[in-house]
């Protein structure tokens, strides 16, 4: 039985709307790692592209955190990267993927509060990432649907649809 929700995907394929949207329906506390290192980021002058500038053992740390709260008993839903493959071996968490169109995110990343993304800061953006992932933790890619029991793509697929499928599959259990 899942006790647990994360989301990981894709930069603007709708993780982190529809992590806040299952957290409020559920009652469960919600966490994303995107907020602390946005947050450190900007501390230390550091563009949100360049990944390689945050020390290493600042990820690892927040990553242990992340997937510590997700092995706990209590209930949560998780937005975060590299979330979905750390929690790969915990039954009692459903792990969500989600992909979408790169036309469709750079549209999404354009139109958010917070920094403004073009296609090619994205892309160095999902670059920087899985090159962080692998010299920290392994040479796999961390967004594998082999790692999830549900994948989304986001690209047409409204925020209620979404949702309405993650429920499912999650109240299934």
């Amino acid at each position: 039985m899942y006790r647990s929700i994360v989301l990981s995907g894709q930069i603007a394929s709708g993780t982190t709307t529809a992590a806040k949207t299952l957290a409020q329906k559920y009652n469960l506390q919600f966490h994303y790692a995107g907020d602390f290192f946005r947050s450190y980021m900007k501390e230390h002058n550091i563009p949100l592209f360049d990944k390689s500038q945050i020390p290493d053992d600042i990820d690892e740390r927040i990553d242990q955190e992340m997937t510590d709260l997700a092995a706990s008993q209590k209930g949560v839903v998780i937005d975060g990267h590299y979330i979905g493959y750390f929690t790969r071996s915990m039954p009692h968490v459903l792990r969500v993927l989600f992909t979408c169109d790169i036309e469709e995110r750079v549209k999404r990343a354009a139109n958010r509060d917070q920094e403004k993304e073009t296609a090619e800061d994205i892309k160095k953006r999902e670059e920087g990432l899985d090159a962080k992932f692998r010299k920290l933790y392994t040479n796999e890619y961390y967004l594998d649907p082999k790692f999830f029991e549900v994948t989304i793509d986001t690209t047409f697929t409204s925020k209620e649809e979404v949702v309405d499928l993650i429920s499912a599959k999650f109240e299934s259990s």
